[in-house]
């Protein structure tokens, strides 16, 4: 089992694990692995959202590199440049962006390569850039997001409608928010409403109140998550729905998923089984929705059943 309640409650504070009992309708061990299931499902979401920060900002970096004119006025040729540098640019770029640049420069003892710069700034930094470059630097945006359907030969609307842009834009920022609150240790599960991004006056996604719906958000989430990777790259789109930690995060937002996490099953117990004995106990081991330890001549192991 994990932790009694009464003493985990000393440690993350009584009135956030009371949040969990109320919310989820559990007792108080209940809402101990409640808790330790939202830190796994951060964990995953994390690993998601990194390959979507790195794929967007070296997707940026790269167009405006190429597109940025040079002080000579050539056209860029290579695909790591100071683009945010060029006349063209820095007197359209918010004081705030600017010194975001900044700011990463001056914290360098050394001098910073654009890729080294562009490595430093953070994920916040990224949809705000978008933003400005699908407002002021429209054609940018098909080669940027490739495989967005607003990028698609004959696609109407497209980039150049105003609603359709900013729906999709609102799309990135959801993603940005949910980086905050994993990175402020908020719960993950607990969704607010979302809005409609044009007239803001119509709920696009209710809060979330109880556990169907927010594994629904969670799901919606995952939707907006796969076509935002999707439009950025199908290639590596198909690689992250095949990835591991996405299989893992699958079945963390199961109902079976949930279920290991509320019972405490997720802490193996019992003695190591050697690998005959798993294969003969395997029906046992996955009715039971619990790791086991495993061993033989090679050592020990964990074995856990999604």
């Amino acid at each position: 089992m994990h932790p009694p309640s009464s003493e985990f409650e000393q440690i993350i504070s009584k009135p956030r694990l009371d949040s969990y009992r109320a919310y989820w309708k559990v007792d108080p061990d209940g809402a101990v692995g409640l808790y330790i299931w939202n830190g796994e499902v951060c964990a995953e979401v994390s690993k998601l959202l990194a390959y979507f920060e790195i794929a967007l900002r070296n997707n940026i970096h790269r167009e405006m590199s190429l597109t940025t004119p040079l002080p000579a006025g050539v056209m860029g040729t290579s695909a790591s440049s100071a683009w945010w540098n060029a006349s063209s640019i820095d007197s359209q770029l918010k004081p705030g962006t600017k010194k975001k640049i900044t700011d990463v420069m001056n914290a360098s003892s050394v001098r910073l390569g654009p890729d080294e710069i562009v490595s430093r700034l953070s994920f916040g930094f990224w949809p705000n850039v978008l933003a400005w470059i699908a407002k002021s630097r429209t054609p940018a945006m098909y080669k940027i997001l490739p495989g967005h359907s607003l990028s698609q030969p004959g696609a109407l609307p497209n980039w150049s409608d105003a609603a359709a842009r900013n729906s999709a834009l609102a799309e990135i920022f959801e993603m940005k928010e949910v980086r905050n609150r994993i990175a402020h240790l908020e719960p993950l599960w607990k969704f607010p409403k979302v809005m409609d991004a044009v007239t803001q006056k119509v709920i696009v996604a209710p809060a979330s109140t109880n556990e169907t719906s927010t594994m629904d958000r969670f799901a919606r989430l995952l939707r907006i998550y796969d076509d935002a990777v999707h439009a950025l790259s199908p290639a590596l789109s198909s690689y992250m729905k095949a990835a591991s930690w996405r299989q893992r995060l699958d079945f963390l937002l199961s109902r079976k998923g949930v279920a290991r996490y509320q019972g405490g099953l997720h802490v193996p117990n019992g003695s190591p089984l050697c690998t005959r004995a798993l294969h003969q106990e395997f029906a046992t081991v996955i009715l039971n929705n619990r790791p086991v330890k495993i061993h033989d001549v090679g050592g020990e192991g964990l074995f856990i059943p999604l």
